[in-house]
């Protein structure tokens, strides 16, 4: 018994099909549709291409040759098997048709259980060979997306990775992946396909009953019609109270395990008009899920190891800060990886002014507090994956990925804000340690090595304080 989507699409004339064709393959449980010849409009892919041709003609016809091979390589039927029914003119134009492209070809009078059989063998073979190239499609793509995780330096890359593939392969509205647990009412978003500059983002999980569905059974939760489906009647209520319009169609949620428990979801959503997601889709994004829980489970070994780095001296002891040593390599490896990627980053440099004033007013050890409570302010303020570092005595490196000179001179507008409002014990009311900064965006024509950028950032510190009214100096382009 064929497949009941199997799609067939009777072209040619309808004079030289045989009677009660098309009532047959109703019957065989085939979907049938009929289309003009010659096909009308711009040679295209179709929106649901046939899952194969009948292609009924006149053996006598001169260019019985031509129009088989028209339809066999035309685009708009995506490759679908052609069987060509030729009413007269005996084997000669059966032959005509076989070395003119088509699959197969039988001349009158048409034995319909034959016909049937040849169909059906058709059909196989088309799936098979489309699965074996979704086979090497997703063999090829899993290659590719593991070397490019393999090159990514920290967990928020190797997400966001994931995330933008799978939405690229499967051309997705939506594709995010999101750490939770059991009980959690809200969840940390740490990438999202569609708006990569989303790196921590808080969710009540109310909103997303597939996601608190998928975390409480532990196994893929995959809902085809939202507007359908009973796990979303409590959401549909407050969309119509809101008066809400919602395009979601479908939405996907793959838990993923680090070490026996649940502790995150790969969260996919197509609106209408989407591709639907098919289940190998699924299998696909499912297999990418569990690559993320390899990520979180080397998370935890990364964080452990950076724990025993701190004992080890790759840290300020004073500020808390990374140490010189550590900027020097961060900053290669964000060069390396900005220019690997074309990607972008800002390196900011600050200085707190007049800090040798605290020191000869109030001592070292007031200084050296108010130090270290500048870069526990930094620290709190920075994004996941930014990185700081003390760069001297009064004086320190900011690395700001996906951030260009405008984006480094908010941070510092933004910094300068916080530090404003944060009381320093060692300074009185509305005393606060002022600050000058100079920042530089890579890509930069003068950029050609990391010390470069040190150079750049420098020079612009340096106009910060002698030019600038905010006391921020920009490398230019």
């Amino acid at each position: 018994m064929p497949e009941p989507q199997s799609r067939i699409l009777l072209v040619g004339d309808p004079a030289a099909r045989p009677d009660g064709l098309e009532r047959f393959l109703v019957r065989g449980g085939f979907q049938v549709t009929e289309a003009p010849y010659p096909p009308t409009g711009p040679d295209r892919p179709d929106a649901s291409p046939p899952d194969l041709l009948i292609f009924s003609v006149d053996g006598r016809d001169a260019g019985l040759g031509g129009a088989v091979r028209e339809l066999a390589t035309s685009l708009r039927y995506a490759g679908a098997p052609l069987v060509v029914l030729v009413a007269e003119g005996g084997p000669d134009p059966v032959t005509e048709a076989l070395q003119a492209g088509a699959q197969d070809a039988m001349a009158s009078p048409v034995h319909f259980g034959e016909l049937r059989a040849r169909i059906e063998a058709d059909l196989r073979i088309r799936r098979d060979l489309e699965e074996a190239r979704e086979a090497l499609r997703t063999r090829d793509l899993l290659f590719d997306i593991f070397q490019e995780v393999a090159a990514a330096l920290r967990a928020d890359e190797i997400f966001q990775t994931l995330v933008r593939r799978v939405g690229q392969a499967f051309g997705l509205t939506h594709c995010s992946f999101v750490l939770t647990a059991p009980g959690q009412e809200r969840g940390r978003v740490v990438a999202v396909y569609e708006n990569p500059s989303i790196r921590d983002l808080r969710v009540d999980l109310e909103r997303y009953p597939e996601i608190q569905e998928a975390i409480r059974t532990e196994r893929p939760v995959v809902i085809h019609d939202v507007h359908e489906h009973p796990l979303f009647e409590t959401i549909r209520k407050r969309w119509l109270q809101q008066q809400l319009e919602v395009n979601v169609q479908s939405a996907v949620a793959l838990p993923v395990f680090v070490q026996g428990r649940a502790a995150g979801v790969f969260f996919l959503r197509t609106v209408q008009g989407d591709p639907r997601l098919r289940p190998q889709d699924v299998s696909f994004a499912n297999t990418i899920a569990q690559a993320a829980a390899r990520v979180l489970e080397n998370e935890e070994r990364r964080s452990a190891i950076y724990r025993r780095q701190i004992s080890a001296g790759v840290t300020d002891a004073l500020t808390g800060c990374a140490s010189l040593d550590s900027l020097d390599r961060r900053l290669r490896d964000e060069f390396e990886r900005a220019r690997r990627y074309s990607l972008r980053f800002a390196l900011v440099l600050l200085d707190i002014d007049r800090l040798r004033e605290v020191n000869e007013r109030l001592g070292q050890a007031a200084g050296d507090r108010v130090l270290a409570e500048f870069g526990a302010v930094m620290q709190r303020e920075i994004r996941a994956p930014d990185f700081v570092a003390r760069y001297g005595g009064d004086e320190f490196a900011l690395i700001l990925p996906e951030t260009d000179g405008e984006g480094g001179r908010r941070f510092v507008d933004r910094l300068r804000q916080v530090v404003n409002r944060h009381a320093f014990p060692d300074l009185g009311p509305g005393q606060v340690p002022a600050m000058s900064a100079g920042v530089v965006a890579f890509p930069h024509s003068e950029a050609l090595r990391p010390e470069d950028l040190f150079a750049l950032a420098e020079a612009a510190l340096d106009k910060g304080k002698k030019d600038a009214p905010d006391r921020i100096g920009v490398a230019g382009p």
